[in-house]
């Protein structure tokens, strides 16, 4: 009898059902780019789930967020790896959350499928990747998402030839992809297109063939950060004289403009977070941001992501406990629907654990005497539309 009650009481406990014997710590494991050119996203992490923990506290129906960050140097797949497994064995982590890489969140699919591990995407755009393993959920968005709707406008603006420039890496390829569909549908030509490496920030040599083409945009697509920068300073330097229009999705954020210049005035982007959208969450958000970090800290698709993203992770714990069953934390993230700093609700796919969610067409505008951008339209909740053409088996 002894032996049954004590095999029942386990199985509660890991249902979650034994929450209430007192508060607890549930660890999450952040995994961002801390260190070497894209620090940036990782500074930007910590803010957001400072900012958020400020809203919301640091504990759920007091069971402690403990956060523990680890750099994974970039675009390191086996380095992402190797975190994970340390984070799973060593540290006990009950979350795993984050990835700005692909190719990282790609490398890690099989470790968090044998763990059972939920693992919330704050970036990671690459369409294919929620499909790699049942535990995976994002909150930020795929670049088809974003690529098709600006593919579309161009193609009923006028535009009537385009070439693409992408980084070399799965997001980027859909990128590509998804915007040379959506334009040819509209009836737009795609006159050609080149993918860059990665780590590739000096792009004058490179668009020299545009030059030559001259379309009448050119697309481009590349992380944020250094090889945006590279990519749209040298569009400016070369294209923008010539009269060749530039399009682009998340690159054009309120953080970057001062890297890229007056000469951002009149990109056009599409994006899934206007910074300056007057929704009362992004307002609080956005002045708290400011109150804790400074002038200089601005929020962007990053910050967006890790705040939706934290708050997924609240929710699970005021539901489930803190001695949560992993899948019944799946199930319950799966269709789930919220307000976010975007500027409306979103939503998570039941199915597919994707993202679905508003997207601004934007054009970036001289106000006040600095670039900004204004959004001018918006495509309601936009599911990835890679999934539609590649239905699950």
């Amino acid at each position: 009898m002894r032996n049954r009650i004590a095999s029942m009481a386990a199985i509660a406990l890991s249902l979650g059902l034994g929450s209430s014997a007192g508060a607890e710590t549930v660890k999450v494991g952040v995994i961002a780019t801390l260190s070497g050119g894209y620090a940036r996203w990782g500074e930007q992490f910590k803010q957001a789930i400072a900012v958020y923990q400020k809203h919301h506290g640091d504990a759920v129906n007091g069971n402690k967020i403990e956060i523990i960050y680890r750099d994974d140097e970039g675009p390191k797949p086996a380095r992402s790896k190797q975190l994970v497994e340390d984070l799973i064995q060593q540290d006990k982590v009950q979350f795993i959350a984050r990835f700005p890489w692909s190719p990282n969140a790609t490398g890690v699919a099989q470790t968090v499928t044998d763990a059972k591990m939920p693992t919330i995407l704050f970036n990671a755009a690459a369409s294919v990747i929620t499909r790699q393993s049942p535990y995976f959920v994002r909150v930020s968005f795929t670049l088809p998402q974003l690529a098709v709707p600006v593919g579309a406008w161009a193609a009923k603006s006028g535009i009537k030839t385009a070439m693409t420039a992408v980084a070399d890496f799965p997001a980027g390829i859909d990128a590509e992809v998804y915007f040379a569909k959506a334009f040819k549908a509209g009836g737009g030509e795609i006159l050609g297109g080149m993918r860059t490496p990665l780590a590739m920030t000096d792009f004058k040599a490179a668009f020299e063939a545009v030059l030559q083409k001259k379309p009448d945009a050119l697309f481009i697509s590349a992380p944020t950060g250094p090889g945006s920068i590279g990519m749209v300073k040298a569009w400016a330097e070369a294209l923008k004289p010539a009269g060749i229009k530039l399009l682009a999705t998340n690159e054009i954020t309120e953080l970057y403009l001062p890297d890229y210049g007056p000469a951002a005035v009149g990109i056009v982007s599409a994006a899934h977070y206007t910074e300056n959208n007057e929704s009362d969450l992004n307002k609080k958000m956005r002045a708290d941001l400011t109150a804790m970090f400074g002038a200089g800290a601005i929020p962007d698709i990053a910050t967006v992501a890790t705040y939706d993203g934290m708050h997924v992770i609240y929710q699970v714990v005021a539901k489930l406990g803190p001695r949560f069953n992993p899948d019944e934390a799946i199930k319950l993230i799966a269709g789930m629907t919220f307000d976010s700093p975007r500027g409306g609700s979103i939503t998570i796919d039941a199915k597919e654990r994707d993202i679905v969610q508003d997207i601004d067409i934007r054009r970036v505008e001289e106000r006040a005497g600095k670039p900004v951008n204004v959004a001018f339209d918006k495509v309601r909740m936009v599911k990835d539309f890679w999934k539609d053409d590649n239905p699950a088996k």
